[in-house]
């Protein structure tokens, strides 16, 4: 009989404890890919009796698996863990009287210090208010003010406002992160017969690119090595990397 395989499925990422057991599992979302694979190193032995020096033997010298995950969701975990980074959500607060750089000419745009902003006054160092749409413009949810019009105003310009909550997240802020990785998988060749994928420890990299700009769904991919669980025994029938689980 015929066994086919096309998988679908649900990825997990989680932090193992102590025994080695996940913990704190939590999906990426939809992982349009996910492979596997392995690669071992060899020496080769020629033997040197015969006269033709044929290949006799082959020893394996070193193991490696590499993992890929190409994940479509641009949440902030998922982000965290591509970027190496932390990242934290603010609080609301106000600005008084931010000072603008001197020597502003029209079509200059400036970023203030927050974005997500509320309530937003202009006014020159004369305590002269700019009218908003006759002076400058604003766009409130990136924090920017670009000039119209200068008339006679006395730079510094000064910008009191509110600003929102805001999550921001960092770059190269975390050490080289380890997971433990669960595929929850259906195979659709099969009747979507369920399949358990595990690997126990996953160091991943830093991503090696993200499109911020596309004309499709954008995506990243991220490339982990798969290394040896010393939690389980080193010469237990199923091994230290993972296993895979036929369940129907």
């Amino acid at each position: 009989m015929s066994y086919y395989a096309s998988f679908q499925g649900r990825v997990y990422l989680g932090q193992r404890d102590a025994n080695g057991n996940p913990i704190e599992l939590r999906t990426p979302g939809n992982v349009a890919e996910l492979k596997l694979a392995l690669k071992t190193e060899v020496i080769e032995h020629y033997e040197s009796q015969s006269g033709s020096r044929s290949l006799d033997h082959r020893m394996i010298k070193q193991k490696s698996a590499t993992v890929t995950l190409t994940i479509e969701e641009f949440t902030k975990d998922n982000l965290a863990l591509a970027l190496y980074g932390n990242y934290t959500t603010g609080t609301t607060g106000t600005v008084t009287d931010e000072p603008l750089p001197t020597g502003l000419v029209v079509g200059d745009r400036y970023a203030l210090a927050h974005p997500k902003v509320s309530a937003l006054i202009v006014k020159d160092n004369a305590s002269a208010s700019l009218t908003l749409g006759t002076h400058y413009t604003a766009d409130t949810d990136f924090g920017a003010i670009q000039i119209l019009n200068l008339a006679n105003f006395v730079q510094p310009f000064l910008a009191t406002y509110s600003y929102g909550a805001v999550t921001e997240i960092g770059i190269f802020t975390q050490p080289l992160p380890e997971r433990f990785l669960r595929l929850e998988g259906l195979n659709t060749a099969q009747g979507n017969a369920k399949t358990l994928v595990e690997l126990y420890r996953i160091a991943f990299d830093p991503l090696k690119e993200i499109s911020f700009i596309s004309n499709e769904y954008n995506k990243f991919e991220l490339e982990g090595s798969l290394l040896a669980d010393s939690t389980k025994p080193i010469d237990a029938t199923l091994g230290q990397f993972g296993k895979i689980i036929q369940i129907s």
